[in-house]
């Protein structure tokens, strides 16, 4: 598990694979890119902060309108939870590989503009459809940082916990002679 997203974040996300690999939908590159957040927020990487900021500039920027927008956010969030909770499962094993991965990826060479606008490391510039305020989005404040791993958790654990406690209905065998038994 600790290479599979930073694999997936390297050769699909930013097309260095072969130009006859299939190219990623939009909504596979911000499953992707939440994959790869939720392991860094999962490892408390220092780094977090400013990848959330250059994914967010991605997902803005390369949304074709504002549903697709708002779907890619569903996918990215997606993966990020499923990300966290995969790290969470195994007790946070392998962080310290994980953390050095993340802290080296190449989106960390890209410059992010204060009105939104992307220039990643190979010189493609992505400009979002609404120019916005891309230095208002995070506080580098750790103890802000510990305090939303902290909710986060809570919250994972409290909709696990609801899951098991749901109101359990009984299964019946499907009766497929037409008569009613």
């Amino acid at each position: 598990m600790r290479n599979c997203f930073f694999v997936i974040l390297a050769a699909l996300l930013f097309n260095t694979a072969n130009a006859a690999a299939k190219a990623l939908t939009y909504n596979e590159e911000m499953y992707a890119l939440g994959s790869v957040s939720g392991q860094g927020l999962a490892c408390k990487s220092q780094k977090y902060h400013q990848f959330e900021q250059l994914a967010r500039a991605i997902m803005v920027g390369k949304a074709a309108n504002s549903a697709e927008q708002k779907q890619g956010m569903e996918r990215y969030n997606t993966g990020k939870v499923e990300a966290f909770m995969a790290m969470e499962d195994s007790n946070f094993r392998e962080c310290d590989v994980i953390l050095e991965e993340f802290e080296r990826q190449k989106i960390f060479d890209s410059t992010l503009y204060a009105d939104g606008r992307i220039k990643l490391y190979d010189g493609t510039m992505i400009t979002p459809r609404k120019p916005y305020d891309a230095t208002k989005l995070y506080k580098k404040d750790r103890e802000a940082f510990l305090k939303a791993d902290a909710a986060y958790k809570k919250y994972i654990a409290e909709g696990q916990k609801a899951g098991q406690n749901a109101k359990k209905i009984p299964l019946y065998d499907a009766n497929y002679s037409g008569t009613d038994n």
